[in-house]
């Protein structure tokens, strides 16, 4: 079996609570900025996506716009999922993501739900010094993405 990638990105910062739908509100100017060092950095690592999935609510689906732009991998579109909302539940994903046939795959997606999915599939405690702030990408690998099966590569955070 062989090994698959993950990247979960969080989105980029977004306009404060006020909105009366969370899901409704927008990246900031600092935010697509974030997002796209976040992309430059990213590219810079030679890394290759096969997939891409984002949260339907806005700042992450901007997100997705401003970071596959600045990526320019040719071919490369973004998909949306339900399954990675804010609240998604992390074995759920874990499951939806071992039936993917992609071997490297970009989700983009929230707080707490990115952090909790990184460390669930880590086999070993996360630094204390990570955090997935906004426009963060942590990358872990394994054969099975599962509970403690996947090791923890590295991190792009401000």
């Amino acid at each position: 079996m062989s090994k698959k990638r993950l990247y979960v990105l969080r989105h980029g910062n977004a306009f404060a609570h006020g909105y009366e739908r969370d899901d409704l509100r927008e990246l900031t100017p600092e935010g697509v900025d974030e997002v796209k060092q976040t992309a430059r950095a990213f590219k810079e690592r030679g890394e290759h996506l096969d997939a891409v999935f984002v949260s339907p609510y806005v700042r992450a689906q901007q997100t997705a716009d401003c970071f596959l732009e600045t990526l320019g991998q040719v071919g490369l579109v973004a998909q949306s999922c339900p399954l990675i909302t804010p609240s998604g539940k992390e074995l759920d994903v874990a499951l939806w993501l071992n039936d993917q046939t992609a071997d490297s795959i970009l989700l983009i997606t929230h707080q707490p739900f990115a952090h909790q999915l990184v460390e669930l599939l880590c086999d070993e405690p996360l630094s204390s010094r990570f955090a997935m702030t906004t426009a963060a990408l942590a990358a872990v690998e394994g054969e099975l993405f599962a509970t403690a099966c996947c090791q923890y590569r590295w991190a792009i955070a401000r």
